[in-house]
């Protein structure tokens, strides 16, 4: 028989009072942050912090080591004295409750009163009284791009928060993040369906992208070309174009119809 103390009777008492209240605690694995730089692509489970944490020294946010060779706190500290990082908090918009916010970074070089080169962007989700978590971070300073504010979509009968900044190269690749909100906080969109529908309705050994400029959330629709897996070159083995229509449940993504389109060249 299992015994039940007082400390157990409160907490199941305190359980019960949040679940009579409609609060959960929100998972702490859900509020991952995605990072993308130099370096590649990691992710991570920051911990909260008030909104100055993410402003006060920009250059501490150097999370892809773009301004220093040596990226101690010393060698960050050395590297103020050669660029220049200003902030500016952009609010988003507010999802399930939760006020969202872009902190941008402008970078440029030491001595240079207001750079205007969006070169870093963190997106966070305010979790209690100045208290935010970040749950994308962008740091982009090697290209020549400028990073766009990230924005919320009406997408069918969901809202979803939405990145997408070009890689500033010639494949069409990106950064992005898509998110679904509930009263647990966010919930990366999950576009798996609609890729096995795609891939299903496309020729065998062919590639396709599915995200970037190919993805339309206003519209729900991924349009792009069809190429062969074993294309020589970028601009080769293109043999057609596929447009799939999908809606969302919640986070998820279900596919709606698919149709291929092929080339007229490519059918020859």
């Amino acid at each position: 028989m299992k015994r039940t103390t007082h400390r157990g009777v409160a907490v199941r008492a305190a359980v019960l009072l949040l679940m009579s209240l409609g609060v959960t605690v929100p998972a702490v694995a859900q509020w991952k942050r995605v990072v993308y730089s130099g370096k590649g692509e990691t992710t991570d489970v920051p911990s909260p912090h008030d909104l100055g944490y993410f402003t006060r020294n920009p250059f501490l946010r150097d999370d892809g080591d773009d301004l220093c060779a040596d990226c101690s706190p010393a060698g960050k500290a050395a590297s103020s004295r050669k660029y220049s990082v200003r902030s500016e908090v952009r609010p988003a918009g507010t999802l399930a409750g939760y006020r969202i916010v872009d902190v941008l970074y402008y970078i440029g070089a030491r001595g240079e009163p207001n750079p205007t080169e969006t070169k870093w962007k963190a997106i966070l989700v305010q979790v209690g009284p100045d208290r935010y978590r970040e749950i994308f971070h962008l740091s982009a300073y090697y290209t020549t791009i400028s990073i766009a504010p990230s924005r919320i979509v009406q997408s069918g009968n969901e809202r979803v928060l939405a990145t997408m900044d070009s890689d500033g190269g010639n494949g069409g690749g990106c950064w992005e993040g898509y998110w679904w909100f509930d009263r647990l906080g966010p919930h990366a969109l999950d576009f798996s369906r609609i890729e096995a529908a795609i891939r299903a309705g496309v020729p065998g050994n062919t590639t396709i992208r599915m995200s970037c400029a190919n993805l339309n959330l206003d519209t729900q629709e991924v349009r792009g070309g069809v190429q062969k897996t074993d294309a020589e070159c970028h601009a080769c083995g293109w043999i057609g174009t596929v447009t799939a229509k999908f809606r969302f449940d919640g986070a998820v993504g279900l596919p709606v119809s698919v149709k291929f389109q092929p080339d007229a060249d490519a059918a020859k």
